[in-house]
């Protein structure tokens, strides 16, 4: 079968791969119908992970089950279904209480040995899912797979960022970073009452975008954020901001800054390292700090309805639409920022 592989920094490749196969009773295996290039994925692209030459990239999929192991009761062979990017086993203390992204066997497709067992992800014409019960969702009928794709993980980050954060309809919402999560927290913001949702990046092509989905937008390389949000506010500063950048200390700093006294800092972007952050600051104005995995176990049922019931459509910030075998073209455009999301037709 035909698969993109990773191979070192900026080295991706489209090659023959063998067949995955059913290896334990819980597995089930996928033919991917479309997938999306994520903006974790980027991680993996740039070498900033430690994954294995030759891993089989993407985690974010639709597609048609092909088979089941014994044990997998919820699906058959024939039905469409969104995976998880989460790997959880549905059975540790975490996954009872509802925590998937803290399962005790927790993966990720795509990503290398970052959680143990390196398992090849989703640019493919199949792949094995591991305890496929509860990794995998099903699909609404009559729903394009535009509109799904990414409920295995930025969309459901997005919802996470917003709803784990404890948004309340009225609050002023700020957006630091409009990549793909970014946006889709803004769009959760607004469908759950938001009065306001300002959104700031250094992108101007982003920045149309989120204008286009109704936020106020504000080019961060020209103004300063914090105090754009406190002139729109009377001084006081956002009810929650959303960090959807991440690599650096820099936009967690902006945001805590952009928050309100006892406002709330949701942080999604993806943080690889240890910094120092302002923990007398944040006491002395009783500041809420809060870091959200999205959860498409949890969440991904309740995120498809309101897709069916056309509340909320992911595909607006579809930019670009590629064939299994342009992915590395497609990773080349969105390493460099021309594209925000990629979408995949396997």
């Amino acid at each position: 079968m035909k698969a993109v592989k990773w191979f070192g920094a900026g080295d991706v490749r489209v090659e023959e791969a063998e067949k995955p196969k059913i290896r334990n009773d819980t597995d089930a295996l996928v033919r991917p119908t479309s997938a999306c290039i994520c903006g974790t994925d980027l991680h993996v692209y740039r070498g900033e992970l430690l994954s294995v030459p030759g891993t089989v990239m993407g985690h974010e999929f639709v597609g048609v089950v092909e088979e089941v192991g014994p044990s997998v009761k919820r699906f058959k062979p024939g039905d469409r279904v969104i995976s998880s990017c989460w790997i959880a086993d549905g059975t540790c203390w975490y996954c009872r209480h509802g925590y998937y992204t803290q399962c005790v066997n927790i993966n990720i497709y795509g990503m290398g040995p970052v959680y143990g067992e390196s398992l090849d992800g989703a640019f493919a014409e199949l792949v094995r899912v591991p305890y496929a019960d509860t990794v995998l969702i099903p699909a609404p009928e009559n729903v394009p797979d535009e509109k799904l794709v990414t409920v295995g993980d930025s969309l459901a980050t997005g919802f996470e960022a917003v709803v784990n954060a404890g948004m309340r309809p009225g609050d002023f919402v700020a957006v630091i970073g409009c990549g793909p999560v970014g946006l889709y927290s803004g769009m959760f913001a607004r469908l759950l009452g938001a009065s306001t949702v300002l959104a700031a990046d250094v992108v101007p092509e982003r920045l149309a975008v989120a204008e286009e989905l109704g936020f106020a937008a504000v080019n961060a390389a020209e103004k300063d954020v914090a105090d754009e949000v406190r002139n729109m506010t009377d001084g006081v500063g956002a009810d929650l901001v959303v960090e959807a950048v991440g690599r650096s200390v820099e936009p967690l700093l902006k945001a805590v800054e952009t928050a309100r006294r006892k406002g709330t800092v949701s942080v999604v972007g993806y943080h690889l390292h240890e910094y120092s952050i302002p923990s007398g600051m944040l006491w002395l104005t009783e500041k809420k700090l809060i870091f959200s995995i999205g959860d498409p176990i949890r969440n991904g049922e309740t995120i498809t309805r309101y897709i069916q019931h056309n509340r909320i459509d992911p595909s607006k910030i579809i930019t670009h639409r590629i064939k299994l075998e342009e992915v590395p073209q497609g990773f080349e455009m969105f390493a460099k920022k021309q594209a925000l999301k990629v979408f995949v037709k396997i």
